[in-house]
């Protein structure tokens, strides 16, 4: 797992509130109970300015156009429920490709944007579309 991806992902779109609960779930043994257990509270865990796009209408399309308008390139970290995922690094599409619909939570990060899946009961998951303006 990479520590400093995930602690700038807290840090920048959860509610300050939640963070330390959330980091100690995180690098420490409960690490699937915490991606879960945040997926599963996100809208009252999610900073809510930071959110660009959210529910459950976020099909792949909309999302690669949502994620275009922010001129993202790059790598992609994901974190899952899914152990044979969670830490990956790769190409955006990629990352779409593995986490959406595979009906586990899991979050996908690159430097200024984030997304959410939550875990699938029926239907489509609620995805959220998180963006921070970075300062340069």
């Amino acid at each position: 797992m990479d520590r400093g991806i995930e602690d700038n992902f807290v840090k920048t779109f959860v509610v300050k509130d939640k963070r330390d609960r959330l980091l100690y779930e995180l690098f420490g043994k409960k690490r699937e109970q915490g991606i879960g257990r945040f997926c599963h509270n996100a809208d009252k865990m999610l900073v809510k300015g930071k959110i660009a796009a959210s529910g459950n209408h976020l099909y792949y399309d909309e999302i690669l156009q949502e994620v275009e308008k922010y001129k993202v390139s790059g790598n992609w970290y994901i974190m899952s429920m899914n152990k044979s995922m969670d830490g990956i690094v790769c190409q955006f599409d990629e990352a779409l490709d593995l986490v959406l619909g595979n009906g586990m939570a899991a979050i996908i990060v690159s430097d200024s944007i984030a997304i959410v899946e939550t875990e699938q009961y029926r239907g489509t998951p609620v995805r959220y579309i998180l963006y921070h303006q970075c300062e340069k």
